[in-house]
This record gives structure tokens, sequence and C-alpha cells, in this order.
């Protein structure tokens, strides 16, 4: 077991090495989500609250694309392409009133889980 002293050194650690990388990336997702969606975001499903969850996701990551733009972070935009298909199969669940464990069982039993 590690103590929390050395818990909060790797922390720091971690922290310093992601800074290096993705710089102030958060400052830039805040101002693009602010720009996306001005009037704000009303959540009033657990279904919504995914939705935005998902939302959320893609855009870390073409922010994180777009900040090594010369040298194309493919991971980045893997991932975003597969958030994108999650989001398109979470608004059919929302289009068709249905809850996140409703959905889930549907995955299930067409990925015979």
């Amino acid at each position: 077991m590690k103590r929390a002293d050395v818990l909060m050194e790797d922390g720091l650690k971690t922290y310093s090495e992601r800074r290096k990388i993705y710089g102030d990336s958060y400052i830039k997702h805040a101002k693009v989500m602010e720009a996306m969606f001005p009037d704000g975001v009303n959540l009033k499903t657990e279904v919504d609250m995914a939705r935005w969850s998902i939302i959320n996701l893609i855009m870390v990551k073409l922010v994180r694309y777009a900040k090594e733009f010369d040298s194309p972070h493919q991971d980045s935009i893997h991932d975003s392409g597969v958030y994108c298909f999650v989001l398109e199969e979470l608004d059919q669940a929302h289009d068709n009133g249905m809850d996140l464990d409703t959905l889930r069982e549907e995955i299930k039993k067409n990925l015979k889980l």
C-alpha cells in the first residue's frame, strides 16, 4: 500500500507530465462548450446526462487532436469517432423514451452478452 504523501507525489508527477502534453486544453474545451451551448444545457433525464457526458468526451478528444494538428493524434480521432456512434445510440434511446437500464438490456440482448 502507498501512503497518502506518496500518492500525492505520484499525482503531481502525472499532472506535470500531462500538463506538458495537453497544456491548457481544459480551458479551450470549456470555451468550445460555452460557444456550442450559449444558453446552457437543460439535463432532465439520465439519458440526457449520458448524452452530455459523451458530447464532452468527443470535445475533449477533438481539442486534443487540434492541439497537435500538425502531428495528428490518431487515437484521439478514433476515440472521437467511436463516441459519435455511442452518442447516436443514446439519441435513439432518448427518442424512444428509453432509460439507461433498458438500453443496457437491449445492448446485452443484441450482443448476446
